[in-house]
C-alpha cells in the first residue's frame, strides 16, 4: 500500500542531483525511508544493503546504465515494481524495457501530481493483485484465474490475443500503453502491421459494449 505514512522505503536511481533530491524532497512524506543513488552502480549496492520495496531509476547514467541495473534486479527479484524515469530523448530505450515487468515509464519532468498518480496506480494494483478479479464498471467483471470476462453476468468469449490486451490495459489502467508494449505482449518479436493491432482493439470493443479504450495518436491505448 503506497499511502501517506508508508511502512514502505523507495529507491531513486537518479544522475542529475537536483533532479534526485527534488524527488526526494516530494516523496519523503510518502514512505518510511526515501533511498538516493546517484548513478547504476550505486544503485546496485544500495538495492543489495537496503532491500527497497519500490524503484524509480533513470536510464542513461555512467558506470551502469538503467536498463542494465534493472536486469540485475529482475535475475535477483521478479516482482518488485520497478518505474523508469524516462524523457522523451528516451523513446529508443523503451522497446528494450518492454520484457523488464516495469510497473511504469514516469515521464520527466516529474511533478507532485505525476508521482501521486504513480502511487495511487501502485496502490490499486496491489489491491487487484490480491484479487483474482477486477470490476471495470458495474456491468463489466474481469477474472484473471479463468481468463474470463462477464458483462452482466454473462460470460463473453475472447481469443487469446483479445485477452493478453485486456490484461495489459487493465494492469496499467488509467495510462497509455504504447503500441510497441502492447505489440510486444501480443505478438512478441513477430513483425506485424500495426492495423493488426487495430483489428484486435477494434473486435474488444465490439464484443464488451461500453469498454472505454482510448487511442492516443502516435503514443498508444488507454483503459479509462
Amino acid at each position: 500500500m503506497y499511502i501517506l505514512n508508508s511502512d514502505k522505503t523507495i529507491l531513486i536511481v537518479e544522475d542529475d542531483i537536483e533532479s534526485n533530491n527534488n524527488i526526494s524532497y516530494l516523496l519523503k512524506s510518502k514512505f518510511a525511508e526515501v533511498i538516493s543513488a546517484y548513478d547504476g552502480m550505486e544503485g546496485w549496492k544500495k538495492y543489495q544493503e537496503k532491500n527497497p520495496d519500490i524503484i524509480l531509476t533513470d536510464i542513461e547514467m555512467p558506470k551502469m546504465d538503467g536498463l542494465a541495473l534493472i536486469r540485475r534486479i529482475r535475475a535477483d527479484n521478479e516482482t518488485i515494481p520497478i518505474v523508469i524515469l524516462s524523457s522523451y530523448s528516451h523513446s529508443h530505450y523503451l522497446l528494450d524495457a518492454i520484457p523488464l515487468k516495469l510497473e511504469e515509464y514516469l515521464l520527466k519532468p516529474i511533478t507532485m501530481s505525476k508521482l501521486n498518480g504513480l502511487l495511487q496506480n501502485l496502490e490499486r494494483k496491489g489491491k487487484d493483485n490480491m484479487s483474482h478479479s477486477i470490476d471495470i464498471d458495474e456491468n463489466i467483471r474481469y477474472d484473471f484465474q479463468s481468463k474470463s470476462i462477464f458483462q452482466n453476468g454473462t460470460v463473453l468469449r475472447l481469443s487469446h490475443l483479445e485477452i493478453s490486451l485486456m490484461e495489459l490495459l487493465l494492469k496499467r489502467r488509467g495510462y497509455i500503453v504504447s503500441y510497441e508494449e502492447i505489440e510486444y505482449a501480443l505478438y512478441g518479436t513477430q513483425e506485424v502491421s500495426r492495423n493488426a493491432l487495430k483489428i484486435v482493439v477494434s473486435n474488444l470493443r465490439k464484443k464488451i459494449i461500453g469498454l472505454q479504450i482510448q487511442a492516443t495518436p502516435k503514443l498508444g491505448y488507454r483503459l479509462s
